[in-house]
């Protein structure tokens, strides 16, 4: 099942475009805000500041300031309707690429880059140029990409080297991630493992066929009860 390699899947094509910055809901003050915190370097001003726009502009889920001073400020593109611990600062490192439609736990965090073993030190003042010693960052930095419609849950941790978190996978609470993981895999445990898919075979490559994620909210409101009925049981689980 999923045998294709995951950095060639169709799915992983994200649709963090242009038109995520139509959708969802902006505002004046929110763009005042955007320009406030690019001249604010205080950490827990910044943080309040993202609270501010986000309730101002309907929540991190409707939000385009949000999506701008995290694409502007720190690397991150998150896409239209993703929420939770993608706006929180410093949780995603910059390069990372999520797509729509996804939901992440506030304490769910990513890394990319580790300490080296094989010097004669693993402390960041003699790799880190930030720390104000080392001239130059020598540690080569990933870059991660979460698909669409992804659920990472309370306290999983993205280590450096994964690459890819592909369409409809749910990464579970506590989950350690150190490979990447395939469309519509549900994975925990650390080291993480795949226990099982969401949906058979059939049912999984219908859903990375229709796209679904890239429609508007506004397309999908009609689908609501579609949405509601589980694809291949009676009960919700």
């Amino acid at each position: 099942m999923n045998t294709a390699p995951l950095t060639e899947h169709r799915s992983t094509r994200l649709a963090v475009k242009c038109r995520d910055f139509v959708e969802g809901k902006g505002s004046v003050l929110g763009a005042a805000l955007y320009r406030v915190y690019g001249r604010v370097r205080k950490r827990k001003l910044r943080q309040a500041l993202i609270y501010v726009v986000g309730q101002h502009e309907g929540s991190d889920i409707y939000s385009r300031t949000l999506r701008r001073i995290f694409s502007t400020y720190h690397g991150v593109e998150v896409g239209m309707y993703t929420h939770g611990g993608c706006f929180v600062i410093g949780s995603f490192p910059s390069g990372t690429r999520i797509g729509r439609y996804s939901s992440i736990a506030l304490t769910a965090r990513a890394m990319n880059a580790n300490h080296p073993m094989n010097l004669r030190s693993s402390h960041g003042l003699f790799f880190d140029p930030e720390l104000g010693l080392a001239r130059e960052r020598i540690i080569p930095e990933g870059r991660l990409t979460i698909g669409n419609d992804v659920w990472i849950g309370h306290n999983a941790v993205i280590l450096p080297g994964v690459t890819l978190i592909a369409d409809g996978a749910v990464i579970a609470a506590g989950a350690v991630v150190n490979k990447n993981v395939a469309p519509y895999a549900v994975v925990t445990g650390n080291p993480c493992r795949v226990v099982r898919y969401r949906f058979s075979q059939n049912v999984m490559d219908e859903l990375l066929a229709s796209r679904w994620w890239e429609k508007p909210l506004d397309e999908l409101r009609p689908l609501v009860a579609d949405f509601q009925r589980p694809l291949e049981e009676d009960a919700i689980r």
